[in-house]
């Protein structure tokens, strides 16, 4: 029987991303399935540089065709003299990125971008409009090299940095042809991990802001016209944190062991009318045993208070988190956040066994 190839498409969509051999399996049925197995094959390309050789062996002129239904390609490297020879990586890979037209994620790891990316930017042009996401984990790349590439592909709209170093070369900087927008996801050590005054010189106009590390008030001041969802993985309390200029956040989430004062002083320099959530994700269990919420009482309230004198008509979600919750009886209830649970929604949410609990009761 003939089956149209969307509804192929539709049928193995279900199979688990990561059961290759089913698809494997479906490409040998017949012609009509050979195709649609090949799109969902070909999706994601993983290579890294033990595979590289066989990798690009299997890729001949023949059959280059088939990377075009690439989404998503990874490059990891192993390290060590692999990172920095020129026969591995992407700059191996040009005579095959032209055929990547569709390419939407490029995910490296472990990789040596040399300052000569600047000059080559040409080899990225079949997915310069289609690229949208790109990852740089562990990566080693010039400045100059770093913002050209950025810079090139204007509907990229994700971009992650974790842990990479960056180097300072002679070349010059190019200007960003255009603001940086989307997602922002920066994990660091050390500032020259990431030279964070001199990203915030560029031109960035990021929505969403995710950061660990050290440098949250320099990068959130350059944002604060358009953040609107701000995620910080660990709070330091020697950070000096100010929200009283992002007026257009919607959504806060911190994840730190303790409240202390210097966070709660955060929350309170909160202004924008548009807030809807706030999250505090605590590695901790037992929130009624160790009542680490009790002091967000009076400060979460406080805020929903000046807010709405100030014209605020949202009803503010409060979402805790942690690996374990004992909350005990359903009569212990009454007492948690007795003051937050009269203004709006508490949702309290158990990682380790998945149970959600909320107030109201819906």
């Amino acid at each position: 029987m003939h089956l149209p190839e969307e509804l192929l498409d539709e049928i193995f969509s279900h199979l688990p991303s990561d059961d290759r051999q089913s698809l494997q399996d479906c490409s040998l049925v017949s012609k009509s399935w050979l195709q649609p197995s090949r799109r969902l094959l070909f999706v994601r390309v993983v290579v890294d540089s033990i595979t590289y050789q066989s990798w690009l062996d299997n890729i001949s002129p023949t059959n280059t065709g088939l990377l075009r239904h690439v989404r998503s390609l990874t490059y990891h490297s192993t390290g060590g003299d692999q990172a920095t020879d020129s026969r591995y990586g992407v700059y191996a890979l040009r005579d095959y990125l032209p055929s990547f037209f569709q390419l939407q994620q490029l995910i490296l790891r472990l990789a040596v971008i040399k300052p000569t990316a600047y000059e080559h930017l040409e080899w990225f042009s079949a997915f310069q409009h289609t690229l949208s996401s790109l990852y740089l984990g562990r990566v080693s790349i010039t400045w100059s090299a770093f913002v050209a590439l950025v810079g090139y592909f204007p509907n990229l709209r994700d971009l992650s940095i974790f842990r990479t170093s960056f180097q300072v070369d002679d070349r010059p900087v190019p200007p960003l042809p255009h603001a940086l927008r989307g997602k922002l996801s920066i994990i660091s050590r050390g500032v020259m991990e990431c030279p964070v005054d001199r990203l915030v010189g560029l031109k960035m106009e990021y929505e969403e802001f995710w950061m660990r590390g050290r440098y949250e008030t320099r990068v959130i001041a350059a944002v604060e016209r358009t953040l609107k969802h701000l995620k910080i993985g660990q709070f330091y309390p020697e950070s000096t944190l100010s929200l009283s200029r992002c007026l257009e956040l919607r959504q806060l989430e911190i994840g730190s062991g303790l409240p202390h004062e210097e966070e709660r002083a955060f929350i309170s320099s909160i202004t924008s009318t548009n807030l809807r959530k706030l999250v505090f994700s605590r590695p901790q269990p037992n929130f009624m045993e160790d009542p680490c919420w009790t002091p967000f009482d009076d400060t979460i309230c406080g805020l929903v208070d000046r807010l709405q004198a100030s014209g605020y008509k949202y009803t503010l979600e409060l979402e805790l988190q942690a690996d374990s919750v004992e909350l005990g009886e359903e009569a212990h209830h009454k007492d948690f956040l007795p003051k937050f649970k009269e203004k709006g929604l508490v949702r309290i949410i158990d990682f380790a066994s998945g149970r959600v609990w909320e107030w109201p009761r819906k």
